[in-house]
């Protein structure tokens, strides 16, 4: 009896604990460097509430200033925003869908981005603070 009793006590603690390190949610909020190759003076600041995420992005490239930024959602450690450029580069795109993943460190974001102008790529994020 002693032996059921200890089973279930530790069956319930191990898949308790399983749960709980699962279900822990990691603080996005802060400021991020935009690491993708090309970019200059690069800088992003998220900021989520109840899983609604603001997104907002400075970029220099090739001495042109870029602006864009952005309202999504987060969904576990998956982070998808639609975003609007303000201060657009001649050539680039205006409006864009970010879909991104966070690493089971917090410290780094990865994913794609898909552009207005049919464009697709790679788009990543490091955590500063």
């Amino acid at each position: 009896m002693k032996i059921k009793i200890l089973k279930f006590l530790f069956l319930t603690l191990f898949f308790f604990n399983l749960s709980y390190s699962q279900n822990k949610k990691i603080d996005i909020n802060g400021v991020w460097a935009d690491i993708n190759s090309g970019v200059e003076n690069a800088v992003v600041i998220i900021s989520e509430q109840n899983g609604k995420v603001i997104f907002s992005h400075y970029l220099e490239w090739k001495g042109q200033k870029f602006v864009e930024s952005g309202v999504g959602k987060r969904t576990g450690n998956t982070i998808e925003y639609k975003v609007d450029v303000t201060l657009p580069i001649e050539g680039w795109a205006t409006q864009g869908t970010h879909t991104l993943t966070l690493s089971e460190d917090g410290n780094t974001l990865e994913g794609t981005y898909k552009d207005n102008k049919k464009r697709e790529g790679p788009i990543a994020f490091k955590r500063v603070r």
